[in-house]
Formats: structure tokens, C-alpha cells, sequence
């Protein structure tokens, strides 16, 4: 990924847009607007980068995306709203992070800077892996997904679809987290955790089961 990128576009100006738009600078890449339906957003610039219109005017647009949204359930209704097709979107990776052999990291996935990902683990679609997170061998993290900064799994952990791994939270090797769920920062999980499910502390206990 290089500055001969044009028409790069970013849906969403809030802290994940803006965020992206640094990932985009530091590749040499300057995009061209953020769409936001915050009213409030209008006609502001962020890191000299325009705000150009609302979500619904995306559509209209050629180019290439990227979904600065950071919470999983919206990054993925906006994704279904804008209907537009894999090659619409791109998946820049910091150039201070580290990726090991025989992954795979799928389309609109974002990786920030100091992220460690080892040997063979598959990143689906629309993922974030925040500053600092770790992965280790063999994991799987599912579409819609999100790590937060400094967030850790061991090797062989499955993340479920939309699962929220929030800062600093720990995830022991051989775990299952379940789609849709939420880890508390700073908690530690030593067993599988359900879909649905919102899980805190050391070690890691539900606190509540919510449906879809």
C-alpha cells in the first residue's frame, strides 16, 4: 500500500476515523474526506482531511474504503447499508507492527501500530487490532471482531464474530470467545466464553447474557 492510492475515503470521522487517517498518513497516503452522519461534523477537518458528507452520500462516490468505526455492531449495519463489494475496501497494516507466515487478514481490517501477530493466524473481514495487541499461533478471529490496545491471546484461541476484547483484557491459549460477546478490560479468561456474553475480571466471570 502506497501514496498511488487515490480516492481513498474513510466512513466515520469519530476516534476510529481519525485514527485510520493517521495509519493512512504514515503510509504515504492522504485520503480524500470522511463521510459522518453527525451533524455536528459538517464542514470540520480532521488531520486536514474533510469532512464531505454524510453516510448515504458514500454510496455515490467512487473509490476505495475504509470503516473508521470502531463499535462492531455499527461498523457492521454500515457495511451492510453501503452494499459495496470487496474491492471497494482496503486493509492497511502499520509498518510497525509484525505479521508471521501463513495468515491471512482479510478485506477492511485495520492493523495499528506494535501489533504482534504470529505464524498462521486468519484475520477475517472489517476486524481492528488495536496498538499494542497480541496474537499468537494458530488463532482465528472472525469478522467484526476488535482488540483492544494491549489485548493478548494465546496460541489457538477462536474469536467469535462482533466479539469486543477490550484493553489489556487476556486471553488464555486453547479459549473460545463467543460471537457478539464483550471482555472487560483488564480481565483474564481461562474458559470458554459464551455467545452474547459480557465478561470481567481476574479470572474472567459472566456477568450477563444478552440475545442478539
Amino acid at each position: 500500500m502506497s501514496g498511488i492510492i487515490e480516492n481513498v475515503y474513510i466512513v466515520g470521522a469519530g476516534g476510529a476515523g481519525q485514527v485510520f487517517a493517521d495509519l493512512f498518513l504514515s503510509l504515504g497516503i492522504a485520503p480524500s474526506g470522511f463521510f459522518d452522519d453527525n451533524p455536528e461534523l459538517k464542514g470540520k477537518a480532521f488531520l486536514n482531511i474533510p469532512v464531505i458528507g454524510t453516510v448515504t452520500d458514500a454510496k455515490k462516490i467512487e473509490g476505495q474504503f475504509l470503516l473508521g468505526i470502531g463499535n462492531n455492531k455499527a461498523r457492521k449495519k454500515v457495511f451492510e447499508f453501503l452494499g459495496f463489494g470487496d474491492d471497494r475496501y482496503l486493509s492497511p497494516v502499520n509498518r510497525l507492527s509484525y505479521i508471521g507466515q501463513g495468515g491471512s487478514i482479510g478485506i477492511g481490517s485495520v492493523v495499528l501500530g506494535g501489533v504482534v501477530i504470529s505464524t498462521q493466524v486468519k484475520i477475517g473481514k472489517f476486524v481492528i487490532l488495536s496498538i499494542g495487541s497480541m496474537v499468537s499461533h494458530h488463532c482465528e478471529l472472525e469478522d467484526f471482531s476488535f482488540m483492544g490496545p494491549n489485548a493478548a491471546l494465546g496460541g489457538n484461541v477462536k474469536v467469535g464474530e462482533g466479539a469486543f476484547i477490550s484493553i489489556g483484557a487476556t486471553i488464555i491459549p486453547g479459549i473460545k470467545i463467543g460471537k457478539w460477546s464483550v471482555i472487560g478490560a483488564g480481565s483474564v479468561i481461562i474458559k470458554d466464553v459464551p455467545d452474547y456474553a459480557t465478561v470481567v475480571g481476574n479470572p474472567g466471570k459472566t456477568i450477563k447474557i444478552k440475545g442478539d
